[in-house]
């Protein structure tokens, strides 16, 4: 098969035009006519990670996060983007991303996670999606998200508050729309990268807030891709790509 086909699986799923006006999906860089020979899923396609997708003999890289999110107005050598892309153009390798068309599909990962925190009957909103959970404090939730991603970052507001329906956005979803969006229907947001203020507004409302850290939400996409295009191509090779949280709390030093 193609490149090309790997893409119309994904996009089966997480249509490009489901995506975010401001985002930035699909194939950013290779030949879609090429033979696929392998696809390594990952967050962010670094240069460790192109390097990885060589020796495992992949042509294909499938991120999560855009390779190309903004505008470029060149590439060098002398910068890391630059440097990764040179190496993949120079192996053959292609990129295919799946942002916020993946985060807000039925099977993306906005509702993995709501799963994962033990969420039922989810629905879609916005950018994020409802889930009913059985009743518990925010301090009980936010200990099961952590534990259920391996985040040892996970925050709470309002930790004495109870709560039997979530609001969850993946990755980063701390903003005025997302709080906004969980205080009309839900009794808790988790979400990542809650802005200062929007942490106090919640506060003063007694509304919680459980904060992941972006990584940690959304390194599950590698599970989530390999899971749709093995759903279509069972004997295809499809690897994960091995990747860390690019920070360390102080307890792991």
């Amino acid at each position: 098969m193609k490149i090309k086909d790997i893409a119309a699986v994904i996009e089966s799923y997480a249509p490009r035009e489901s995506a975010e006006e401001w985002d930035n999906v699909g194939l950013m860089l290779g030949d879609a006519e090429r033979e696929c020979t392998g696809v390594l899923t990952c967050l962010d396609c670094t240069l460790d990670v192109a390097k990885q997708a060589k020796a495992a003999g992949c042509n294909l890289v499938v991120t999560h996060h855009p390779f190309i999110f903004r505008p470029v107005g060149r590439l060098t050598a002398d910068t890391t983007k630059g440097k990764t892309a040179e190496f993949l153009f120079s192996n053959g390798i292609a990129v295919y991303s799946a942002h916020t068309n993946l985060d807000k599909a039925e099977k993306g990962l906005n509702r993995t996670l709501a799963a994962l925190f033990g969420g039922r009957n989810a629905s879609d909103a916005g950018c994020g999606c409802f889930a009913d959970i059985d009743g518990t404090t925010a301090a009980a939730l936010a200990k099961k998200v952590s534990a259920a991603l391996g985040d040892p970052t996970v925050k709470v507001s309002s930790p004495d508050a109870r709560a039997e329906r979530i609001y969850v956005v993946s990755g980063a979803g701390g903003g005025e729309d997302e709080l906004a969006e969980a205080l009309a229907g839900a009794d808790a947001l988790v979400t990542g990268e809650v802005k200062h203020h929007v942490f106090t507004e919640a506060a003063e409302r007694g509304f919680p807030i459980v904060e992941f850290s972006h990584y940690y939400s959304e390194i599950v996409c590698c599970d989530v891709l390999n899971g749709m295009i093995k759903s279509a191509f069972c004997d295809l090779k499809v690897l994960s790509a091995r990747s860390e949280c690019p920070y360390k709390t102080l307890e792991e030093l």
